[in-house]
Order: C-alpha cells, then sequence, then structure tokens
C-alpha cells in the first residue's frame, strides 16, 4: 500500500514539473477565446454607437427639410377674409358661397377693349384702389399683379417666401420669360457639436404659374464631411380664376386712359360707357400641395 502511493506522489509531481508546454497551448487557446468575444461585444457596441449617430444625423436632416417646407406652406396660407370687389361687392365661388382668401392671392385687374382695327387692347390699374386703367406705351410693361392677400403674421423665412413668389409671378404676368428660377440658401453650424447645417431650396414658376421648389437638407460633421442628405420635392399647382365687374367708365381725349366709377352702373352723361372690369388672381391652394420625400 505504501509503495503505490509513493507512486502516484511520484507521477504528480513529475506533471507538474512537466515543461512540454500543455499548460501554454491551454492558456492560449483560452486567451484567444476571450479576446473572440471581447471582440464581438466591441464590435457591437461600436456598431450600435455609430447606428445610433447616423440615425441623428438623418433625423437632423429630415426635421431640416420638414423645416422648410413648413415655412413654404406658411407662406401660401391665406389670411381667411372674404374676397370683394372695391363696390365692397363680394365675389362668389361657382357654389354660390363667399370667395374667401384661403391661400395666397395674387391679382390685377384691367378692361379689355378693341381699337379701330378690331385689335384687342387691355388697359391696366396701377393698384387695388386705383380707379385710372392705363394702356401701356410703346416698350411699357403691362402692371399685372399688383395686389396680393395672404398670411399676414408671417416668420422672416415665410415672409421672404411670399415676397420672392409675388416678384417671380410679376415677371411671369408680363410675359417676359416662360419660367422662373430663384434659390434660398441657409447655414447653421451648432456651437456644441459644431456640426454643419446646410439648406438650399431651387423654386421654379412656370407659364402657367405653378410652383416646383426642391429642398436639399445636409448635416456636415465638425470637419465639414457630409454625414446625411435629405431632399423634398414640393409642387403647388395654380388655381387661376377671372372674375367680372360691369360699371361706368369715362376714356381721356387721347383714349390712353379709362377712369372708372364702381358705384355707377348707369352711363347717363356725355363721354360715359359701360366697361367691364376683369380681375384675374392666381392661388395655390395649400389642400392640393404635393411632397416628395427622399432620402438618398
Amino acid at each position: 500500500m505504501r509503495t503505490g502511493l509513493f507512486r502516484k506522489n511520484r507521477i504528480m509531481s513529475e506533471k507538474i514539473r512537466s515543461q512540454r508546454g500543455a499548460s501554454v497551448v491551454f492558456a492560449l487557446v483560452g486567451f484567444m477565446f476571450a479576446a473572440m468575444i471581447s471582440f464581438v461585444v466591441i464590435n457591437a457596441a461600436f456598431s450600435a454607437a455609430s447606428r445610433v449617430k447616423k440615425l441623428k444625423y438623418d433625423e437632423q436632416a429630415f426635421l431640416l427639410a420638414q423645416s422648410m417646407s413648413g415655412v413654404i406652406i406658411e407662406a401660401l396660407s391665406g389670411s381667411g377674409a372674404v374676397a370683394e370687389f372695391p363696390t365692397g361687392n363680394t365675389l362668389k365661388t361657382p357654389e354660390g358661397n363667399d370667395l374667401k382668401y384661403d391661400a395666397l392671392t395674387l391679382s390685377y385687374r384691367y378692361i379689355e377693349q378693341k381699337d379701330a382695327t378690331g385689335t384687342a387692347i387691355r388697359y391696366y390699374n396701377a393698384s387695388e384702389a386705383d380707379t385710372e386703367f392705363k394702356k401701356p406705351g410703346p416698350g411699357e410693361e403691362p402692371k399685372t399683379f399688383n395686389a396680393f392677400v395672404g398670411k399676414t403674421s408671417l416668420s422672416s423665412a415665410g415672409t421672404a417666401v411670399q415676397t420672392m413668389v409675388y416678384g417671380m409671378a410679376q415677371k411671369i404676368g408680363q410675359g417676359t420669360v416662360d419660367t422662373m428660377t430663384e434659390t434660398i440658401k441657409t447655414n447653421y453650424e451648432n456651437p456644441h457639436t459644431h456640426d454643419k447645417y446646410d439648406v438650399e431650396t431651387v423654386f421654379t414658376m412656370n407659364k402657367s404659374l405653378s410652383i416646383n421648389a426642391v429642398t436639399t437638407a445636409k448635416v456636415l460633421n465638425s470637419a465639414g464631411v457630409e454625414q446625411s442628405k435629405y431632399i423634398v420635392r414640393m409642387d403647388a399647382s395654380a388655381a387661376v380664376r377671372t372674375d367680372k365687374y360691369v360699371c361706368v367708365g369715362e376714356k381721356d381725349a387721347a383714349n390712353e386712359t379709362i377712369t372708372v366709377d364702381y358705384s355707377d352702373v348707369l352711363a347717363d352723361v356725355d363721354g360715359e360707357e359701360l366697361v367691364k372690369v376683369s380681375r384675374y388672381s392666381v392661388t395655390w391652394p395649400v389642400d392640393q400641395l404635393r411632397n416628395v420625400y427622399v432620402a438618398p
């Protein structure tokens, strides 16, 4: 019994003193397994953090583009007031209801008459309150879209867009160009992260006065490298109408000016005649706006 015990102790001692390297191999395998697990965990954490950061950039780009769409909708909004002629007569819808300024409305008035040769000539007034309609001189542009009614409590950006649309419509209405293109740009740097936000909107108005606005919103990191981009396309179809009102008018001796009296509908004085005043107006109904979002 003693001999067997000594033999077992000797074998155990030999194993402990062995230098064959089996323990080192097991240690290396264990280290590699632990390193692989650590790599997987760290990589998963890094991927999750990168994904969260990318989602943040995408959200910022989307909100920037959406904000510009809100500004355009604000600029094309109406005052809600009832539309009427200088006489106080309200304009009516085809259904017979009072017409309201539910969207930005641009308008001008004119009187169309024929000269001795049968050529149609238009006389334009300079403003909504003006009672004089003048014939454009040689090379003179017609006084189109001299009035607009829209939402009055606008942000500074909304006011800028509203004024820009008004100017584009004037050019198209004069017939000097078939299309107009204007661009609005803005940029901002986050004082905390130093990320940069760039927004550019290209407005195009065609000869039918419909508006196409393409907004590109970009988010760049502090080094100026683009991290996300979002594009919104907005289409605003123009709705036009012409309202007419008959009243008394009187031409000057040179047939260059017609002075009207909106309160009189009976030509009972020499030189007076009945004239038809036309009011041409265009709106961009907000409920007909179409947005298309694109995330490249």
